[in-house]
């Protein structure tokens, strides 16, 4: 029985899977009931790795040359990858199927997504959520991480060493990547908040999220609280917190966070909050875009009407249509 290396997409609807599993999906015993001690067919094999992967279309298969694809099947795509694929790449599930670890997966991944699709993927890999497209939030939070950014960008410079395709992709996505995102939508902000102004984000990266920061003893007499865990938080002391629940601040929230800036101001750091509503203007998002440029330090000229077309197909692509009534609130300066 020849081994059988899945990869590419079907690897990752199988980590997926994986990851809100309650057991390990290839621990099921009812494949020796049903094979007995004989070797799998290919065919067999095949079936049984697409349902690992929850495949409905044809399974992703490695082939290290064009001379190894497995010929004309219609449940089979046979996917030449020349990077490193090494044992310590691979799980094996068992029959002779091998599924290809995180950091493969990612690389191969980059031959046909572009760099924002990849970031968000990277983001979920090295996140704490699981995609559950069956629940009311569309995700279940407190997973365990499948990789680590570093992980990632170091199987990505391997391959990229060897001159294989796809891995400088890899390696520009990753700039936009940090460890430890909590939801989907904070993932999309991170993008949005590292993507250069000319791409359309908000130029902003070298970020650290959802990491405990140990607050200055006069602040955290103010707070109340010895440390805090922000969303987003950069070296020069700014924190972002985003909810994600809430359409926009009322008035009470902006002067309550308005007095929560001022305790950070007064220690040399800053407090920056985002809504839902940020990201559901163009308006509000240059807003915010301004404010946390200044709390950087980030000295800039005025963005030109093309970085403001391009922020804003980035902030739809994102986030979704824009919602007229955040941007007439923005407008006139409401709350």
């Amino acid at each position: 029985m020849k081994p059988l290396r899945v990869g590419f997409e079907s690897a990752l609807s199988f980590w997926r899977a994986a990851r809100l599993a309650v057991q390990a999906p290839w621990a099921d015993e009812s494949v020796g009931r049903v094979y007995g001690a004989r070797e799998l067919t290919l065919g067999e094999q095949v079936g049984r790795a697409r349902g690992l992967c929850h495949a409905d279309g044809p399974l992703d298969v490695v082939v290290s040359d064009a001379a190894s694809r497995l010929g004309r099947r219609g449940d089979v795509r046979s996917r030449v990858w020349v990077g490193p694929l090494l044992e310590r790449h691979l799980l094996s599930v068992g029959d002779g199927t091998f599924v290809c670890r995180p950091a493969a997966m990612f690389a191969q991944l980059a031959t046909s997504m572009d760099e924002i699709s990849l970031a968000e993927v990277a983001y979920e890999l090295a996140g704490s959520y699981a995609l559950a497209p069956d629940s009311r939030r569309g995700f279940e939070s407190d997973a365990e991480p499948l990789v680590t950014v570093e992980e990632l960008h170091a199987y990505a410079s391997a391959a990229h060493a060897l001159g294989v395709r796809g891995a400088a992709r890899a390696l520009k996505a990753l700039e936009l990547v940090a460890d430890n995102s909590n939801s989907p939508q904070e993932s999309c902000v991170g993008v949005l908040l590292a993507l250069p102004r000319a791409r359309g984000g908000v130029g902003a990266p070298g970020f650290k999220m959802n990491v405990s920061i140990r607050l200055p003893g006069e602040l955290a007499k103010v707070l109340a609280q010895k440390t805090i865990v922000p969303d987003f938080s950069w070296p020069n002391g700014t924190v972002g917190e985003y909810d994600s629940d809430q359409e926009h601040l009322s008035p009470a929230a902006r002067a309550r966070d308005e007095r929560k800036r001022q305790a950070f101001r007064a220690v040399g750091m800053d407090c920056i909050t985002m809504t839902k509503g940020t990201f559901r203007s163009n308006v509000e998002l240059n807003l915010f875009a301004q404010d946390l440029e200044g709390s950087l330090g980030l000295q800039r000229r005025p963005p030109t009407a093309r970085i403001l077309e391009t922020r804003a197909a980035l902030r739809e692509r994102l986030f979704g249509p824009e919602s007229e009534e955040a941007a007439l609130e923005a407008l006139h300066g409401k709350g």
